[in-house]
């Protein structure tokens, strides 16, 4: 079965894919920069991946996505459908997540979901793209019992263009994307700086940790 418009997010997120995803430990990467119970605002959940890891850890999770679809998975945590643009909440959170490569959108939007993440914690926890990352066109990888393939079309301007191919239990979803990779960390310095954050340290390869500038 190929994705249809029933099946997806407003951004194009295979919903019946995203249930699939097995947990990658995302939540114990939260942990290791705030311990439980704090108040976390988790931007862009999804089906809740992350979020169910997060609860289970004992944390308070505000999960906020514009797809009722995906948010119809989520348990356990206090749900909202909005868009992570110009979203504000009139209330302060611990932490925020915005996990999911959303950092890679393009400039405008990218800086938008930079300024919701402002508006709302002074610690932001963040999932990107290794720094310099190189796609290998034709890659394959596994999942748990879900099967993706990278193909990459061109690559312009330091952004990644073309679709991933995802399989698992006979159906099959395709995304098209087109992601921003940083070559170093004073390119990301540099774009958290239009948000009025910086890079205060790195997790691991993809996970950082940004704070207001001032």
């Amino acid at each position: 079965m190929l994705l249809t418009e029933m099946d997806a997010a407003p951004d194009g997120s295979p919903v019946g894919l995203y249930t699939r995803v097995p947990e990658l430990g995302e939540g114990e990467v939260v942990a290791s920069v705030l311990p439980a119970p704090a108040r976390v605002l988790e931007l862009g959940c999804g089906a809740g991946r992350i979020t169910r890891q997060l609860v289970r850890l004992g944390y308070r999770v505000t999960a906020v996505d514009e797809s009722p679809e995906m948010l119809a998975h989520v348990r356990d945590a206090e749900t909202i459908q909005a868009r992570i643009e110009g979203l504000d909440l009139g209330r302060r959170f611990d932490a925020v997540l915005l996990a999911s490569n959303l950092i890679t959108a393009e400039p405008e939007q990218r800086r938008a979901f930079l300024e919701t993440c402002r508006r709302h914690a002074d610690l932001v926890v963040v999932e990107g793209l290794p720094l310099a990352w190189s796609p290998e066109n034709g890659g394959e990888r596994t999942l748990g019992d879900v099967v993706s393939r990278l193909r990459v079309d061109r690559i312009e301007d330091g952004v990644v263009h073309g679709e991933m191919e995802y399989e698992a239990g006979g159906e099959t979803w395709r995304q098209s994307f087109a992601m921003r990779v940083f070559a170093d960390d004073v390119e990301l310095d540099d774009t958290l700086a239009e948000a009025g954050l910086r890079l205060e340290r790195r997790l691991d390869a993809r996970w950082f940790v940004a704070v207001p500038s001032a």
